[in-house]
């Protein structure tokens, strides 16, 4: 997994990579088709790019990405309520993905809804404690933690998030992420990812 700070620029951005092990996952015309969407995408032809979405999820009701591309349309023309509703889909069909559950705490956050913004950032964090728990999940420790640790700061635990910033700061001083992290704050990081300052 990427850092949170690059996977949810990118999750604003949803540009229609797929690796391996997803296409052995999904129908591979789904496959084809969210791609062919994201090509749309980004020369701005967002309506084509929905059709083609919609599309892919129509031939593999499991595929989630397409979702995640959605959200980023919804998100840049802020329709809120359509981006959440993705967003939603997302953990639906992929519950285990963190990333997802930070994100759409996010989304709940931006609108107001603390309440359940909490209870997304928890699930994250009990999914990231997981990850960095695994032993096959070594490759990815530095992202996992670095990932743990903000969403520790968007829960309100911003003392122990930092602190693990800090940690990880003296382990990894090479990583320029970590100082951007330990800069941020929430709101402001929320509005800018979610609100496209």
């Amino acid at each position: 997994m990427r850092l949170l700070f690059i996977t949810f620029l990118s999750l604003t951005i949803f540009v229609s990579c797929t690796s391996q092990t997803e296409k052995a996952d999904y129908n591979p015309k789904a496959i084809e088709l969210n791609n062919k969407a994201g090509e749309y995408y980004q020369i701005g032809k967002y309506d084509s790019a929905l059709i083609f979405y919609d599309q892919a999820i129509e031939l593999d009701k499991d595929y989630y990405l397409p979702h995640s591309n959605k959200v980023n349309i919804y998100l840049f023309r802020k329709d809120y309520e359509n981006a959440l509703n993705e967003s939603e889909l997302v953990i639906e069909k992929k519950p285990d993905l963190a990333e997802g559950w930070t994100f759409t705490g996010m989304m709940y956050d931006f609108l107001g809804d603390t309440i359940n913004a909490k209870l997304y950032y928890k699930q994250s964090i009990e999914i990231f404690n997981h990850r960095i728990s695994n032993p096959d999940k070594k490759k990815d420790l530095e992202s996992n933690r670095l990932n743990r640790a903000f969403s520790l700061i968007l829960i309100g635990k911003e003392k122990e998030g930092k602190e693990k910033f800090k940690k990880l700061k003296s382990e990894y001083p090479d990583n320029i992420m970590i100082d951007k992290f330990l800069k941020l704050n929430k709101q402001d990081y929320i509005r800018q990812v979610i609100g496209n300052e």
